[in-house]
Order: structure tokens, then sequence, then C-alpha cells
């Protein structure tokens, strides 16, 4: 699936994490997306230009789910605070990015995987087919949203065409819902790359890393890719050098850009929240600044959804002068550890337990990848994020020893409470 809105002068920057949080909560308009595969691209076919599912929300005019932001926002924000435990430098995840691609996987997953997912992902009540829905509605909904907004979202599915187990019903899920376009696995990861990197305007590129997947059963890959101009823009010639502390205490010298005007503006008890419209204003950053002093890694441990939720509504149109640094940011990571603390570990090949007997036979997640590009400059923003799941076969645990039993033999019966022997005999002839 394609979700595109919009032509805009080049711009550049979000925060990905910020900028996915306020798609995965955001309500109401619409944004025009179209399911559609670069013909470029070798190995990748799309089946339709738009989801069924998605067509038939945004006809029927149906109502985004609010349990599914919810979801998103709380996963996201536990996979967040993971990942930035112990980690001195700059992190960005997109949480609808993340989350949609392991909502993908869901429907594959069967039995105690299943269990361990949903609490991974924080589905609460949502069953498959509830959450297959709010996702429709949920891109219905982000259908032409601002004139000076785009929004891509896109879906692929890759399998060996030649000799396929991926069962039939998982990939008519993935289209009915999300639009996957189906490509030829023995490409990758090249095609799978080349892919990701047409569907994010070249920000995000080797997703799939260099490795042999003439063995892998499939990969369920997912992008996202955002661009939008401030509401107000700031005046590049008021752009000047400043210094920029880092939490050692040290200093780098960073392109401050300088504005004033009326914000939606939180004073907190140990920290300043100011939010920069786009466009219109259906689409916002949120900047969070703790006070001089303040962890800021300890402050955004702290962060939980219904904490962003109450800034948002505290803050008050204020009159104000920002400084916010223009910057390029570049991050990518490897999420099974991540998402085995989460508690998704039983869903990895590592723990010989994985059950995704509704996506194939015998298969487990080898791999999770996932990277960012923020951009944030005078127009606006640029970002773009890509999730890949790799699913392999379920490996086979190889005996730590051999023992046959093909010639005479000792043995005993006996009470393994008190050591009695019960019994002791040898086998000369089993006949």
């Amino acid at each position: 699936m394609r979700l595109h809105i919009g032509n805009l002068p080049k711009s550049t920057a979000i925060g990905l994490l910020l900028a996915a949080t306020v798609l995965a909560g955001c309500g109401g308009g619409s944004v025009n997306m179209t399911m559609s595969s670069d013909p470029a691209i070798p190995g990748a076919n799309s089946s339709s230009s738009t989801p069924p599912a998605v067509v038939q929300a945004q006809s029927a005019g149906t109502t985004v789910n609010p349990a599914i932001a919810t979801a998103d926002n709380a996963f996201g924000l536990n996979l967040f605070q993971t990942l930035i435990a112990g980690t001195t430098g700059n992190v960005a995840i997109s949480p609808i990015n993340v989350a949609m691609a392991l909502q993908i996987l869901y429907n594959g997953a069967a039995g105690t995987t299943q269990q361990a997912m949903a609490q991974t992902l924080q589905l609460g009540s949502l069953s498959t087919q509830d959450l297959n829905n709010a996702n429709a509605a949920l891109q219905a909904s982000l259908l032409n949203p601002d004139p000076e907004v785009q929004i891509i979202v896109a879906n692929s599915l890759w399998m060996h065409l030649s000799n396929n187990p991926v069962l039939a019903s998982f990939t008519q899920t993935d289209q009915t819902y999300y639009g996957a376009t189906v490509g030829d696995l023995s490409g990758a990861p090249a095609d799978v790359n080349a892919w990701a990197s047409a569907e994010t305007n070249g920000l995000i590129t080797n997703i799939l890393p260099a490795a042999d997947y003439s063995s892998v059963v499939a990969v369920i890959a997912n992008t996202i890719y955002f661009k939008g101009q401030w509401s107000t823009a700031f005046d590049p010639s008021q752009t000047a050098t400043a210094q920029f502390t880092l939490s050692d205490g040290s200093q780098v010298s960073s392109q401050m850009m300088h504005q004033s005007g009326s914000y939606a503006y939180l004073q907190g008890s140990n920290f300043q929240a100011v939010s920069l419209p786009y466009g219109q204003g259906r689409f916002s950053m949120l900047i969070v600044l703790p006070n001089s002093g303040v962890s800021l890694s300890s402050f955004a441990a702290s962060i939980t959804p219904a904490a962003i939720s109450g800034w948002v509504g505290q803050a008050q149109m204020t009159q104000g002068s920002i400084a916010l640094p223009k910057f390029t940011a570049t991050y990518g990571v490897s999420l099974p550890p991540a998402l085995s603390s989460l508690g998704m570990g039983i869903a990895l090949c590592s723990s010989n337990m994985a059950d995704f007997s509704a996506l194939a036979p015998s298969v487990c997640v080898s791999d999770v990848e996932h990277k960012t590009v923020v951009e944030v400059d005078e127009t606006g923003t640029v970002a773009a994020a890509g999730t890949t799941i790799t699913v392999g076969p379920t490996a086979i645990v190889a005996p730590l020893f051999t023992m046959t039993m093909d010639h005479p033999f000792f043995y005993t019966i006996r009470d393994d409470l008190s050591g009695e022997l019960l019994f002791v005999g040898i086998l000369v002839n089993p006949t």
C-alpha cells in the first residue's frame, strides 16, 4: 500500500518519533492514499491501487477506533524507552511504522506466540479482525489531510514465488487491509532495499541487511514518509551559529533557527513544551525541553501517552520566541533484543517456540530491522522510517549426543527418591 499526499517544495525534517506519534494519534481529515509499486523495481508487483478495506472505510466514513492509537503509542513509547536505556546518542523511531509491521505479522501468529505479541503490542481487547479494521480506518483517515503535508505509507510482502509456503490467507489479509506489494524474495536484499528507497524518496536505503535469503520464508516490509511545511516558516536570515550544550556539559556549534509569534505553550514543573504546526494545523511537532540540570534520559524514560495528551491539552496560546537547531539525524537498530525484553521473545527463532502457523508451517522471526531519517530546517520537516521483519524456518535443534543401544547393555529400575534399586539387569539379546 502507498499513502500519498500533495506536492510540496523541498523542505527538511521532523523528529520521526514525533511525526509518527502524531500520525498514530490523529483523527479526522483524510489522506490521498494510493497503493502502488515502482515498475522499475524488479520482482515487485502490486495487485491494486488502494487496499479494498481502506476504500470501504473511506466510503463509509468509518471512525478511527481510538484503541489503535492507544496501542501504537503505548507500544511505541515502551520500545523507545527500551532503546534509549544506556545510550548517549540520538534515538528516533516511528511507532506507527514498527507497530503496523508487527501487526501485519500478528495476523500469522497463533497460540502463546499470538498472546505474547498482543501483550507486547498493547492490543488490549482488540481481536485480529478489530485490529485490521482499525488500521484500515486509520489509513483512510490519512487521505488528503493537508495541502502542505505529504504522507506515504507503503507495505510489501516478499516471498520465493517459485516455492512459496506462505499461506494464501495471510497474503490476502496483507493485501486487503494493508495493500501489500508482493515481491520475489530471490532478489533480496537488493530488491527490498530498492523498494524501500523508492517509497521514502531515497531517505531509507539498505533497510534489509546483506545476507543469504535463499532459506528465508518471507520478509514483511513497511515504510513511512512524512514531509510537511511549517505553518509559519523560519526566516533563514535569522538563522545563526550558536552553542548547543551536550548531556556531559561539553558544547558543539549548531545552526539555530529563530522565530517569534503565538504558540501552544506549556510551562511544566521541570520542563517547557511548545507545539509547532504544519500546514493548516492538523499535524504538529511537539517539543519538550527539560530544564537545565534535569537528566534527559530520566525524563524521557518517564514519558507516557497520557502525559503527552495531558501536555497538549494543557498548552495555551502564548506569545513567545523560540530557537530550534537545524538538524539531520539518522538511526538504525536491530529490534529483537528490545522486543524480547518487552515480552515478544517467544516469536523469535532463538526461543525455538514460535507459532506462526497462520503464516506458514514451522517458521519464526529471525530479525526485525528499523531505520529512521529525520531532517529539520527553516521550511519544515522531512522524515522517513522503514521496518523489515525476516521470517525464516524454525531451526532444528541439533542433539548434544547420540546413543544407540545396538549391543548388550546394563539397566536398572530404581526408586529415585530413596535410591533403592528395584531391578537390575543386562540385555544381551532383545529377542
